[in-house]
């Protein structure tokens, strides 16, 4: 198998999101308090997981719907303040230990591209840890419109780069959104097993990677060894 180009996810590879969740859930405890609902953060916690080990595409959404169901008018109000706040929290992002080594010597042999669903600003920070320049495909999905795991955000990349998905690799931690969605239009996909995505199930065979991995630093090895089968 020839492998032209890869596709890297942003959050999780890359970047340590751990304390941007922390942040999230912190908020929405206290805005659950406000909403009259009492639920400690253990409790919370664990819906959180739950519906991440299932492979449910907003976590924390499916978490709020079992806290206030089947009331809509309330959730839709606890999840649209969620959204608020996510807008306007501004994190520090942390790059991965080792993540600039492996982007480095994965650049010097094929083509990388960033996707992920992330905003613009991001792209200053990856800019001043020195890693932007390393990819030739540098839109996020604030740039492009579109989001994973809508498969159209992965062929405008492909489409991009004038790669087919046949010789394309796309490297993320989610199941939902890197690993089904590359499948379904003939890609390869890797999974590294990092941050709370580590802990999804796959729940058909689309949701099956070609490989799993601990970090980034292991996939040089991977794709330059043949290891995708």
């Amino acid at each position: 198998m020839l492998i032209r180009a890869v596709l890297i996810d942003v959050g999780g590879p890359i970047l340590d999101e751990d304390h941007e969740y922390v942040a999230w859930d912190s908020f929405l405890l206290d805005f659950l308090k406000r909403e009259g609902i009492q639920v400690e953060g253990e409790e919370l916690a664990r819906l959180i997981a739950s519906a991440t080990k299932r492979c449910e595409p907003n976590p924390r959404a499916a978490a709020l719907w079992e806290l206030c169901r089947p009331d809509v008018a309330r959730f839709r109000r606890l999840r649209d303040a969620f959204r608020e706040f996510r807008c306007r929290h501004l994190y520090v992002p942390r790059l991965r230990c080792g993540a600039r080594e492996a982007l480095e010597e994965l650049a010097a042999r094929y083509t990388l591209a960033l996707a992920g669903n992330q905003p613009i600003r991001i792209k200053r920070y990856l800019a001043e840890a020195g890693v932007l320049d390393l990819f030739r495909w540098q839109l996020v999905s604030e740039e492009m419109g579109v989001e994973k795991p809508d498969t159209l955000f992965f062929r405008m990349i492909l489409d991009g780069l004038g790669v087919s998905p046949k010789d394309a690799v796309m490297v993320g931690d989610r199941l939902d959104h890197d690993v089904v969605p590359a499948r379904l239009l003939g890609m390869r996909a890797v999974r590294v097993l990092v941050g709370p995505y580590a802990e999804q199930v796959p729940c058909s065979v689309l949701h099956r990677p070609d490989r799993a991995i601990g970090a980034l630093e292991e996939l040089p090895a991977v794709l330059d060894g043949g290891l995708l089968g």
